[in-house]
């Protein structure tokens, strides 16, 4: 493939997917330990974007055959961000019309929703929750993979 053919929003979009299937895997597994009424369990997540981050954009990087624009890199990790937490947010619509009412009123009395929160408020605060991180983590990465000696390939 020739990496002038390479498409951000396509990396993007691929790992948007795959970290908002392991933000849903990990809601399930939290719901099966019981650890839904701690709200704060669910920050934990951050991690998983952190990672599908770097690796969307070591990936776009590796096969740019080394090179990688600034902005692109943060749009990369926006976009993942947005991605993941939009299919989280339809994903919690359905758990909590579907399965588990209560869930809603779990995170009202959370110190970190206000007592008013509405499944639309819900939807877009998850998506938000997801999208500023995820630039602000495509920022602190960029530092590492802007850089001309950070190499993709290996060294003999």
């Amino acid at each position: 493939m020739a990496s002038s053919r390479v498409s951000w929003t396509n990396i993007a979009l691929k790992y948007g997917i795959l970290v908002g299937v392991a933000h849903i895997v990990y809601f399930l597994l939290m719901g099966l330990l019981g650890l839904h009424d701690k709200t704060e369990m669910s920050f934990l997540s951050a991690i998983f974007l952190a990672i599908g981050i770097c690796l969307a954009i070591a990936n776009f990087k590796r096969r740019r055959n080394g090179t990688i624009d600034y902005f692109q890199g943060l749009a990369i990790g926006a976009i993942t961000g947005v991605v993941s937490s939009t299919l989280l947010a339809l994903f919690m619509v359905l758990y909590i019309n579907l399965f588990d009412t209560s869930y809603l009123a779990n995170l009202q009395t959370s110190a970190l929703f206000p007592q008013s929160l509405s499944m639309l408020s819900l939807f877009a605060l998850t998506i938000i929750y997801g999208l500023i991180p995820g630039f602000l983590m495509a920022f602190v990465a960029m530092q590492w993979f802007r850089r001309a000696d950070h190499s993709m390939t290996e060294r003999v």
